[in-house]
């Protein structure tokens, strides 16, 4: 193994050891119903998603698509299902995929196993009472950064050459993001969205991880930062979700900036960044809290105000930002 997959195994299994010790005991939400399916017939174990239902609910859902996080080297479906459940027991078709994760997978791999799952579940979303004309897309932290950019591949002819696949017939409403890490270039060099002084080590591990030997060369290098796919394109309305204890706080915030001025620009229609300070909040709060402690009184507040956000965004004029 090379030294960056040797730090992303390394990475994997930190953040599975703290996983287990928050996650022990959580509880779920009842009259909830859940189904796995593999969105692809490759026998791969992360080629699957479930998919979570109000039970007794025969009505047409709206559905929302959630993209675990887990610094592209951790997690799987089952990482977000108290959230997903959760927002599940609100009154929501839930569908959340698992993807090949880093070293296995680089990042073409991963939006390549989210491109597959998008259109397994625009093809299938009926079968199970969800609406796929009224979607809310959403992930958290590294999965903040798939989303983010499946939406923007989504509303882009030239980004789905450069990534290699097809837009799916999913009418995305909104955008929601927890904690979004989707500056991956500035995160690399720049320590000053990077949570600590390790801009060099992030590059010597992520940049090789996410494409590939001769990173430059690679023909996604130059798209695969928001403010690099973004660019040009009109999106729908956007929530981000944050907090002042959040280690990737001050990427946060530039990205805030960021999503301010494509507002100004008339590049998006609304935008709201749910920020929650110390003064603020219940619980102490951290990275991805509402996923880690979806439960949790803070967590609930910003989750219902997500479910609120989507609602709303339903009711603008369709597609005024493709």
């Amino acid at each position: 193994m090379t030294f960056a997959q040797k730090s992303a195994v390394f990475m994997s299994k930190c953040m599975a050891k703290h996983d287990k010790k928050y996650k022990s005991g959580q509880p779920l939400p009842e009259g909830v119903e859940t189904a796995e399916y593999d969105y692809l017939d490759d026998g791969h174990e992360m080629h699957k998603l479930n998919v979570y239902r109000p039970r007794n609910m025969g009505a047409t859902l709206p559905l929302i698509i959630d993209i675990h996080g887990g610094a592209w080297v951790y997690g799987d479906k089952e990482l977000n299902k108290g959230m997903c459940m959760y927002l599940a027991s609100l009154g929501y078709c839930v569908a959340g995929m698992s993807y090949r994760l880093v070293p296995e997978a680089d990042l073409t791999d991963q939006v390549h196993d989210v491109f597959a799952s998008l259109h397994f579940i625009a093809e299938n979303a009926a079968k199970w009472g969800a609406d796929a004309s009224a979607v809310m897309l959403t992930g958290d932290s590294a999965g903040g950064h798939l989303s983010s950019l499946a939406l923007c591949i989504c509303l882009s002819d030239e980004l789905q050459r450069i990534y290699g696949v097809t837009a799916p017939a999913l009418g995305i409403k909104c955008l929601v993001m927890s904690h979004p890490v989707c500056e991956v270039h500035s995160i690399l060099r720049n320590r000053k969205y990077a949570p600590s002084k390790s801009g060099a080590a992030f590059q010597r591990i992520y940049e090789p991880l996410l494409f590939g030997k001769d990173p430059k060369s690679n023909k996604i290098y130059n798209y695969a930062s928001f403010t690099q796919y973004s660019r040009n394109l009109t999106l729908p309305p956007v929530m981000m979700i944050g907090c002042e204890r959040d280690s990737y706080g001050r990427h946060s915030k530039f990205l805030d900036s960021v999503l301010r001025n494509m507002v100004k620009e008339g590049r998006c229609p609304r935008y709201v960044f749910d920020y929650t300070s110390k003064a603020e909040e219940k619980d102490r709060l951290c990275h991805v809290f509402e996923v880690a402690f979806p439960f949790r009184e803070d967590s609930k507040r910003v989750l219902d105000a997500a479910a609120e956000f989507f609602d709303e965004s339903r009711k603008l004029r369709r597609h005024i930002w493709k």
